[in-house]
């Protein structure tokens, strides 16, 4: 593939990966409305759970390999130009790892859950009736300081990646005119 093309896939997981951390912080907002002091029901949970879920993805979605007939390349840390700190690049390992292992994919050795079978006396004499009582762990992972550090990081990318792709936009407004919609093949 030549080198220009390279660079315009590059320049699109760029471009795309604004919107996928858009997201993420979007996702991160509404999980901030979550008091970790406070008692919340179990669907008041499930819904935060959504929100962290949401994060996490979105937030790893750029940094995994694409599928597809453009081969469009993963974001790397050095294409968004971040300088990160130490700290930071583990946060962003972990997330990486949270993805792969919990949020986007149900591996085994991250599973968390209780299972009891729980009998009960039938209508007839003598039958009785085994129902299955299932609790998953639906705990939040990223709340308080630790979702303020996820923030930061994300903002930082974010920032650092606008930042660049600004630079070379001022360079070669051509690059930026241009359209990549599934729907609208050959457009």
């Amino acid at each position: 593939m030549p080198e220009h093309e390279n660079a315009k896939l590059r320049r699109i997981r760029q471009l795309y990966s604004l919107g996928d951390l858009q997201l993420a912080l979007s996702a991160a907002t509404f999980l901030s409305e979550c008091d970790p002091d406070e008692p919340i029901s179990k669907v008041e949970l499930r819904r935060f759970k959504s929100y962290e879920t949401a994060m996490v993805v979105a937030y790893a979605r750029p940094f995994s390999a694409a599928r597809g007939a453009d081969r469009i390349p993963p974001l790397s840390l050095k294409m968004t130009g971040a300088k990160l700190s130490p700290e930071q690049r583990a946060l962003h390992d972990r997330l990486i790892g949270f993805r792969n292992k919990a949020f986007a994919h149900s591996d085994g050795d991250m599973m968390r859950m209780l299972v009891r079978p729980m009998t009960l006396d039938g209508k007839e004499e003598g039958e009785t009736i085994t129902l299955v009582q299932t609790v998953f762990d639906e705990g939040l992972t990223f709340l308080g300081m630790e979702l303020i550090h996820v923030i930061e990081l994300m903002n930082a990318i974010y920032g650092a990646l606008y930042h660049q792709l600004h630079l070379e936009a001022q360079e070669s407004p051509e690059k930026f005119d241009f359209r990549h919609d599934h729907l609208h093949t050959g457009v």
